[in-house]
């Protein structure tokens, strides 16, 4: 026993001195907490201008000071940078609420029940888990606004999130911020489905109108109860209903309300309803504000939070966008950007990259996804700027922050470190040559000319190395000669471009244009009344008068191999053509080029074959085996001429070329189990395949290296959205390029008035830099937009390269390929200039009614 006792004794005593220890270092911590001094090249602090070679001192999570040449308190961690900028903040988004994997088990947005529900809070169905938050934290956006969806009118309460690795409710910066409505076909759409009142936009600001009024009348009700219980008269308290307190709140302009809009007719009426019931606003998407501004610029107190798509065309002039948060704040007013993710969380920065590229200025662009949303969102005080007292929330660069290869280096939220870009994910820089500085001066004469002379500063031929102060030939639509020291013979017609950069056409290596839009609003991808489908050809759909046809030329694209989708087993033919000409016969380049297959979720059926993978498996080696079989009694019958010829079938004898190995299929797999589906069905069928969407790639190497298979990549900006690209990498490019796989980008191609420019991933130069950004090599990068391309459509002897012989299509831009502010100054397709960049395009005054200056 007395053992025992001095036993517990010593227990006592150790434990003793760990907790005195324990308490003395915790003391230590809580007196003097952690201190960082952040030295940078430059510091855009937003709203106190730019501070050079500045310093930013943070302790304990808020930022203490900031400016030039401060002096650096004792024992403070020192962290350098090239450039920092606040935390990004996204006032419109939906991660949380339908976070990723996106399935039905993770669809909360919608409390789609009763067009009328204020009472429901995002916080309470925010999954802390989303994998969307680390995708977002990595590229620089530290807080968001996750809100519900547009099918209610009154949607319920919006909650601000920091997206930091933490506890959840540290997670959370402010459970309520504003509440969520919307004024657009949403609710219409979904009601009127139900047969149920709101069906029509009238009705819908009827709704909403009714239920303010109806929360005035309970806030009197409960100011005259307060009143009576005050004065001692009886009083009895009116029943609790939490929806119709929240509508106080914003009666009392204690929170916001943000609405969801899209055309003017609606912009006005929400501000209607707010100026009739005294809110604050906040308008969401808002598209068609471009329209009004000169209405809008008088109302200074709304917030105009815009995106996806950033830029937006109408009736005005269907071929002349409009870059819509630089015309809004051109005109003085509050702009954000939004990505209304969703699974697009990370790329804030790219929308503002986009809205700089055709002409936002730089300072508006970095408001409109920093101060600007927080203000929106009565969260000011905290984040959107580099303020002493405010979150030390940063983002630390590598470069200007709108520049596309710029890379995140550092994210700090509340002063602590929560992302390091780990070493040897990007790519060297390519130097930059000075870009022009005057637009592209092209002689009348040229317009109409067969005979050019390019006179250029930089040129890329995709055959060799850069030409520098190279000439290029064109006669007949035809490059005739490149090089340096060219002699140019009489009667052509010159065109200087010294300070610019000349490059091929760029090439999609596969797209839908033209099929995705008529006056109907009806689309020709898919063919899905049955599964197999080989005979389809999509040349019998493409309109060549689609705007995005047109709209592609500001991009450069002007060669695409346009392909039926990814919803059936066999999808149909695909055919290679110009991205200008009246009719389809005169745009083809190669009819017949490819035949798409679909693996994976996507062909998959409801309660008929194929419903799993196996049977779309089988049902395409079956297919194949029959068209083996056709082809095989074809020959026989050709061969010996016996008997009755076999029956014709055109479905089969569409896969015919395709068994022979003449026709080269894209095979649409995401997964890596999809890809090996496909490498054994083209090992089986002797087949010439291409790999489409591929997100597992990289896991796959050298199975696909053996094989000698090119790779299209689809929308590389996205992060993990379903559970078929759950293992989506952004090094996916660089690691085939690295691996001598070639690789070709499939770009967007925009949707009925949302321009591809005003979506990321919808301009291939951007996408090239995009995938630099994360280590492809630049000449593997430009080489995936131009001669790449062109040999996975099977048109390299025509396009991709400026070689002499093939024909004259080729873009001048106005600096480095990879670089934002470099878009084309004028595209030419067979010699023939069909665009040149007006001054100013995308940022002037857009009338109402067409031809009205």
């Amino acid at each position: 026993m007395k053992g025992d006792a001095m036993a517990g004794h010593r227990i006592k005593r150790v434990f003793l001195v760990f907790l005195s220890l324990w308490l003395a270092s915790m003391t230590s911590l809580l007196a003097e907490p952690e201190t960082l001094a952040i030295r940078a090249k430059k510091i855009y602090t937003v709203t106190a201008g730019t501070i050079e070679n500045g310093v930013i001192i943070v302790q304990n999570g808020k930022i203490l000071k900031v400016g030039e040449n401060l002096p650096v308190p004792a024992g403070a961690k020192e962290i350098k940078a090239e450039i920092v900028i606040p935390g990004l903040v996204d006032m419109h988004s939906h991660v949380g609420l339908w976070s990723a994997p996106v399935v039905e088990e993770n669809s909360d947005g919608n409390e789609a029940t009763d067009p009328v529900t204020p009472q429901v809070r995002a916080l309470d169905a925010f999954n802390f888990d989303d994998p969307a938050i680390k995708a977002a934290r990595e590229a620089g956006v530290t807080t968001i606004i996750s809100r519900p969806g547009s099918l209610n009118v009154i949607g319920g309460t919006s909650v601000a999130i920091k997206m930091k690795n933490a506890p959840a409710a540290e997670m959370v910066l402010k459970e309520e911020c504003d509440l969520k409505m919307a004024f657009e076909g949403n609710p219409s759409g979904y009601y009127a489905e139900l047969k149920r009142m709101p069906s029509t936009l009238m009705a819908v600001y009827a709704v909403a109108r009714k239920a303010f009024t109806e929360a005035r009348e309970y806030q009197k009700s409960w100011e005259k109860y307060e009143k009576d219980k005050k004065a001692g008269r009886p009083a009895i308290p009116p029943r609790r209903d939490l929806g119709k307190e929240t509508l106080v709140r914003v009666l009392k302009r204690e929170i916001p309300v943000h609405i969801h809009c899209y055309t003017a007719s609606e912009i006005m009426t929400c501000i209607r309803l707010a100026d009739e019931f005294g809110f604050r606003l906040s308008l969401g998407h808002c598209d068609k504000s471009y329209l009004i501004v000169e209405e809008l610029a008088k109302r200074k107190d709304v917030y105009y939070n815009v995106g996806p798509a950033v830029f937006d065309t109408y009736y005005q002039n269907a071929l002349e966008f409009a870059n819509v948060p630089a015309i809004l704040a051109g005109a003085g007013l509050k702009v954000s950007l939004q990505t209304d993710a969703g699974t697009e969380q990370q790329n804030l920065r790219q929308f503002a990259s986009l809205c700089v590229r055709y002409g936002m200025k730089e300072e508006d662009a970095l408001k409109a996804i920093t101060i600007n949303a927080a203000e929106a969102v009565d969260l000011a005080d905290r984040v959107g700027s580099i303020e002493a007292g405010k979150d030390a929330d940063l983002v630390l660069l590598d470069g200007e922050p709108f520049e596309f290869l710029t890379s995140v280096e550092k994210v700090l939220i509340d002063g602590r470190l929560e992302y390091e870009k780990q070493a040897g994910t990007g790519a060297e820089r390519p130097s930059f040559p000075p870009s022009a500085t005057q637009p592209l001066t092209i002689p009348k004469e040229a317009a109409a000319a067969s005979r050019l002379a390019i006179v250029g500063g930089t040129i890329y031929t995709m055959a060799g190395q850069p030409i520098e102060n190279g000439v290029i030939l064109i006669k007949d639509g035809k490059i005739e000669k490149v090089g340096v020291n060219l002699t140019i013979p009489d009667g052509y017609a010159v065109i200087n471009a010294r300070d610019f950069v000349v490059m091929p056409g760029l090439v999609a290596a596969r797209s839908n244009l033209g099929l995705t839009s008529n006056f109907r609003m009806q689309t020709s991808i898919d063919e899905i009344s049955t599964p197999v489908v080989p005979e389809i050809e999509v040349k019998q759909a493409i309109e060549p008068q689609d705007v995005h046809f047109q709209l592609a030329h500001e991009s450069g694209l002007t060669s695409a191999l346009v392909t039926p989708g990814d919803l059936n087993v066999i999808g149909g033919q695909g055919l290679a053509v110009k991205t200008w000409g009246q009719v389809v016969d005169q745009i083809i380049i190669k009819d017949r080029a490819v035949m798409v297959f679909g693996l994976g979720s996507k062909p998959k059926r409801k309660q008929q074959m194929p419903s799993t993978r196996m049977g779309v498996a089988a049902l395409l080696r079956q297919t194949l085996t029959k068209a083996q079989e056709y082809k095989d009694s074809w020959e026989t019958y050709e061969k010996n001429k016996k008997g009755m010829p076999p029956a014709r079938d055109l479905s089969l004898e569409a896969l015919v070329p395709v068994i022979k190995g003449e026709m080269p299929v894209i095979i649409h797999a995401e997964r890596k189990d999809d890809i090996l589906t496909a490498l054994r069905i083209a090992d089986e069928f002797k087949l010439k395949i291409v790999l489409d969407g591929a997100t597992d790639a990289y896991k796959l190497v050298a199975e696909i290296k053996a094989r000698g298979i090119p790779v299209i990549l689809e929308e590389i900006m996205r992060g993990a959205g379903n559970i078929e690209d759950k293992d989506f990498n952004n090094l996916n490019p660089a690691i085939l390029a690295k691996a001598g796989i070639p690789v070709a980008f499939r770009p967007k191609e925009g949707l009925w008035y949302w321009p591809a420019a005003g979506l990321t991933g919808g301009d291939l130069l951007e996408i090239a830099a995009y995938a630099c950004r994360f280590g492809m090599p630049e000449e593997a990068a430009l080489k995936a937009v131009t001669i790449e391309a062109a040999k996975i459509a099977g048109i390299s002897d025509r396009v991709g390269s400026l070689e002499p012989g093939k024909d004259a299509d080729l873009i001048i831009l106005g600096g480095h390929p990879l670089k934002t502010a470099s878009v084309p100054e004028a595209v030419f397709i067979g010699g023939k200039i069909i665009y040149q960049k007006k001054p100013g395009a995308h940022l002037g005054h857009f009338p109402r009614q067409a031809g009205v200056e």
